[in-house]
């Protein structure tokens, strides 16, 4: 277990020669070295650097795998709440907004509010015939016949993909695209796909 979360070479520090991560790390192996019913576990990767997190990562889902009782894992980070959940549930101000499997949640959200806090990049919203129309970047297709057109006007690298921001007549909209994606200035055709078209009441922002 210290192997897995990286601490082997720690086993013989006290507690407060420990860093910060090093202590969570401590904390998440004792929790499941001691046989417990349930674990509860609050951001307990919160403190670790990007290449160390997605290594203890890997190694926590396998604990979680050998582990039989519930885990409540709580998070702010919206990968990992995906990664590792069997029932994801949405918290704000206390009460629970929606709650179903992961992959459930992300596509067919409750509201606005839960539709535009889960993703690497927000829900495009946009009025349409008295409704909020939402969908995903990923979902709009960039094609010559769309129904509607705009201008790119920002384009952010991340690694295989572009995050393109499209001015329209609907309003600022985000589009992912891949590596070979229109260059900023050009004019493009948008497709909404009516799979991946959410739709919500303007007034509660509840889907429809």
């Amino acid at each position: 277990v210290a192997r897995g979360l990286e601490i082997q070479t720690h086993l013989i520090e006290r507690p407060q020669r420990l860093s910060g991560g090093e202590r969570q790390r401590a904390a998440i192996a004792r929790a499941f070295l001691s046989d417990p019913a349930a674990i509860l576990l609050d951001e307990p990767l919160a403190h670790l650097d990007p290449q160390l997190r997605a290594r203890v990562r890997e190694q926590f889902a396998q604990f979680r795998k050998r582990f039989p009782g519930p885990v409540l894992y709580v998070t702010h980070d919206h990968q990992e709440a995906m990664i590792f959940a069997d029932r994801l549930a949405i918290l704000h101000e206390g009460r629970i907004l929606q709650s179903d499997r992961p992959q459930r949640v992300y596509d067919f959200p409750v509201s606005l509010q839960v539709a535009q806090f889960l993703g690497a990049r927000a829900m495009n919203v946009f009025e349409d015939g008295g409704v909020s129309i939402g969908i995903r970047p990923e979902r709009i297709v960039i094609r010559d016949d769309g129904e509607l057109r705009g201008e790119i006007i920002e384009c952010e690298f991340a690694g295989a993909d572009r995050y393109l921001q499209i001015a329209t007549p609907r309003g600022r909209l985000t589009v992912r695209a891949g590596g070979d994606a229109p260059a900023i200035g050009e004019r493009v055709g948008l497709h909404f796909p009516a799979e991946w078209t959410r739709r919500f009441d303007r007034a509660s922002g509840n889907a429809l």
